[in-house]
């Protein structure tokens, strides 16, 4: 059997996604990747999912179902059935999806599909996500349909992995700056003052009178003074670490960051001692960073306000921005679903609540609340 024929309609998807360049917009990638996968098979359904690890996804973008529609199926699927064993064992393409061993049901109110295209995406041996597609109009899906897919869904691979390269490198280079500039300061200036201080103390022991020994002795007292404060100085330029510093700490490094990064006004309030295990405090910093990078893509600018409180016995955070705003019922529902999900699913893995109070002209405010046992073992107050 020769090798797949070349699909026109794939070659021009390709050079779609090519006219992005390197824009690190993810959602429209993927967007335009599906919509690509949906022509080129002329399907009626798609779906492009990218799980969180932790048996839900962390973005699922659909095509072909309205928004309607989509309110009335609700959470969206799990990692779990044929779409588990499509992120476990490859391509699969089925006549009928019910007839699949890992098939269980379908939600109330979602559409019954029979045919079923599937294929992992993949970048260098990883499997990061999965396109899947239903209702093909020209009858079954054919090898070349599953060709068609698997050349997109190699794009989608290339997309989602440099979307994670740039941002672990935008945080490597925070941490690198930080570090570069601890070096200087203890290398240079803090050698310097350790000079003076045994200088400013041997002239003292030199000095001819009582007045220029006191003087000295001032001198030495202020030197000293100045190594302590730019010893704490160079120890709070170290990349934060959650285990070593807590939650507070670090995510003040993440807000300084971003002011710096985007010359947005982001404030941060934080009780220093939350009384939650390090596990719930990487959940509410993963909450934390979501919200704010929401706030900063979508606030025009505005000013950020971030609070972490402990009340009573529960931990309060809230990420508070001065934007356009925005009517959350209006958003499309994948692209509401997006990092809401995710956020609501970090924070009920917590035993609490997330809410997202919006309206246009009036900001928007996520807030999360905790209990401060979650996972910590720690009594409530």
């Amino acid at each position: 059997m020769g090798a797949p024929r070349s699909d026109p309609s794939v070659a021009s998807s390709v050079l779609d996604l090519l006219s992005l360049g390197d824009s690190p917009d993810l959602t429209l990638i993927l967007q335009r990747i599906l919509r690509a996968a949906r022509n080129a098979v002329e399907a009626r359904y798609a779906a492009l999912g990218v799980p969180d690890g932790r048996g839900g996804f962390a973005r699922f973008i659909t095509a072909g179902i309205s928004e309607k529609h989509a309110a009335e199926i609700g959470e969206l699927p799990r990692v779990h059935g044929v779409l588990g064993a499509l992120l476990d064992s490859g391509p699969i393409v089925l006549d009928d999806i019910r007839r699949h061993p890992r098939f269980s049901y379908f939600p109330r109110h979602h559409p019954v599909m029979t045919d079923f295209l599937g294929v992992p995406i993949t970048h260098r041996g990883e499997v990061l996500g999965n396109i899947f597609l239903s209702g093909r109009r020209g009858g079954r899906f054919t090898a070349q349909d599953r060709h068609a897919v698997e050349v997109l869904a190699r794009y989608a691979g290339v997309a989602i992995a440099n979307a994670d390269v740039y941002s672990d490198a935008q945080e490597l280079a925070v941490a690198e700056e930080r570090s570069r500039v601890a070096r200087e300061l203890h290398d240079a200036a803090s050698q310097r003052l350790f000079s003076l201080v045994y200088e400013a103390r041997a002239a003292g022991m030199r000095a001819q009178s009582a007045e220029d020994a006191a003087a000295f002795a001032r001198l030495e007292q202020r030197a000293q003074e100045t190594l302590h404060e730019l010893r704490g100085l160079v120890f709070a330029l170290r990349p934060k670490s959650l285990e070593r510093d807590g939650l507070a700490v670090t995510l003040l490094d993440h807000v300084e960051a971003l002011r710096r990064t985007h010359g947005i006004d982001i404030s941060l309030e934080a009780d220093p001692e939350l009384g939650l295990s390090l596990d719930a405090e990487q959940e509410l910093l993963r909450i934390a960073q979501e919200a704010m990078q929401n706030a900063v893509k979508h606030g025009g600018g505005a000013a950020v306000r971030v609070l972490l409180r402990r009340k009573s016995g529960s931990v309060v955070l809230t990420v508070r921005d001065d934007g356009p705003g925005f009517d959350p019922e209006s958003l499309p529902r994948t692209v509401r679903s997006l990092g809401m999900t995710t956020m609501r699913q970090r924070a009920r893995s917590l035993g609490g609540e997330l809410s997202v109070r919006s309206a246009p002209g009036r900001g928007a405010v996520v807030s999360v609340r905790v209990p401060r046992r979650a996972g910590s073992g720690v009594a409530s107050s």
